[in-house]
């Protein structure tokens, strides 16, 4: 029998679609086996937010939740899950933290942007000198945000500038941090980096602090190694003891790179290249994404899980991205800073 032309388009459509489909999974074992698994600072209005919707009052420990009665089952849950988030934080950050702090839970990211504002499409955000956090049930397209993540990434943002004493630190260390801190699992992160490793390269991170204000492709990239690089610090010693230094010092005053040489006893930029020289081989199965011959059916509902927590977290990523570029424009006329 001879293969017509439209058939031998159909089995190229059709390997091309199962490529792709391997490649999704081999990207969702990897990042799950071999990546780092583990999670941005803004600015908004100085004064303090006024949420009036967000009616009912909750009060756990010294934090209060505020939130709207349509949210009060979602806003209980958090208060159970509140304390527990808390501790782990503090651990991580080697101290107990003042843990006062005003939660606001409303319905839509529109509630949020008009109270602090932010522009609309942020489902989240955070002051952190005034330990001041609000967030949403949904994203600004209507769809459920992922609550807890997003609380706990907020958290982060106000534990670290307590952790330091409200330390200037770069931007990547700060939103590398919130990530890996709230342990996010983010496969648009890895297939991110992996990308860039074996495309166009990491960029310096100068470049990287710099990429932040780039385009679309750019923050990504920061996005991407910012995380991976500050979970890489986190763990560069078994108990982590190297980065809990790091943040004492930059507590007592110290600046950022001389309280990195202080703590890990090396350099910013040693630690940067030793880093960097380890990535090929962390993320050696790109390479592969377009192998076949997997038995895909049967890890299938492993890949349609990723890319649908992808598709969610890529929105939430450039509304954050917009609003940080939008609220660094306002910091410079003199306000106070806003984490989200």
């Amino acid at each position: 029998m001879f293969t017509t032309t439209r058939q031998l388009r159909r089995r190229l459509s059709l390997g091309r679609g199962v490529a792709r489909f391997v490649a999704a999974l081999l990207l969702v074992l990897a990042f799950w086996t071999l990546g780092p698994q583990t999670a941005k600072a803004e600015q908004g209005r100085l004064d303090g937010w006024t949420l009036a919707s967000a009616s009912e009052e909750l009060v756990v420990g010294r934090a209060v939740i505020r939130y709207e009665p349509g949210t009060a089952e979602q806003a209980f849950e958090l208060a159970k899950l509140l304390p527990g988030w808390w501790s782990e934080i503090e651990q991580t950050l080697g101290r107990d933290l003042d843990d006062s702090m005003t939660i606001h839970v409303v319905s839509h990211a529109g509630r949020v942007a008009q109270a602090t504002g932010m522009p609309r499409w942020v489902s989240g955000v955070a002051h952190p000198p005034r330990g001041e956090i609000a967030i949403s049930l949904h994203d600004p397209d209507g769809s459920p945000s992922e609550l807890s993540t997003l609380l706990r990434h907020e958290l982060v943002h106000v534990a670290l500038f307590r952790a330091t004493a409200g330390a200037e630190l770069p931007r990547w260390f700060h939103e590398g941090v919130a990530d890996s801190v709230a342990n996010e699992v983010s496969l648009m992160r890895a297939e991110t980096l992996a990308g860039a490793i074996f495309g166009s390269g990491v960029p310096s991170l100068p470049a990287l602090e710099a990429s932040f204000h780039g385009d679309a492709r750019q923050a990504s990239i920061a996005y991407a190694a910012a995380r991976d690089f500050a979970t890489w610090l986190r763990f560069h010693d078994a108990e982590g003891g190297e980065f809990r230094q790091l943040l004492s010092q930059l507590r007592k005053g110290r600046g950022f790179e001389q309280s990195v040489k202080d703590a890990y006893g090396s350099p910013l930029a040693a630690l940067d290249e030793s880093w960097r020289e380890g990535l090929s081989t962390r993320f050696l199965w790109y390479p592969l994404l377009g192998s076949e011959g997997l038995p895909v059916l049967l890890l299938g509902p492993l890949v349609a899980l990723a890319w649908f927590r992808r598709r969610q977290r890529l929105a939430a990523d450039w509304a954050r991205l917009e609003a940080e570029d939008a609220l660094e424009r306002t910091a410079r006329l003199g306000l106070a800073p806003l984490a989200s």
